[in-house]
């Protein structure tokens, strides 16, 4: 029998914030991102076994972690990339 597993990741845009930058020092829109690993089973996506939030600088495009906590203030801060 063969069993094909593995895991996969998941990009999704919760919004965009303007912030000072920790890198460049500008005051610039950053996309904040939440990162999701899931357990796939013949590449059918079951559970998530992993998850970490990320700010990316529009203007140096330097990317950095954030925790929960600093990703949960953000998004209620962020503007919607959908409502464009």
């Amino acid at each position: 029998m063969l069993l094909i597993f593995g895991t996969k990741g998941y990009r999704e845009i919760l919004g965009v914030v303007t912030v000072v930058c920790r890198y460049c020092g500008n005051p610039a829109a950053h996309r904040l991102e939440e990162i999701t690993n899931k357990f796939t089973l013949f590449f059918i996506p079951l559970f998530t076994v992993g998850r970490q939030w990320t700010m990316q600088c529009a203007m140096c495009a330097a990317e950095s972690r954030l925790d929960r906590r600093e990703a949960e203030q953000l998004k209620t801060s962020a503007t919607s990339p959908h409502l464009r």
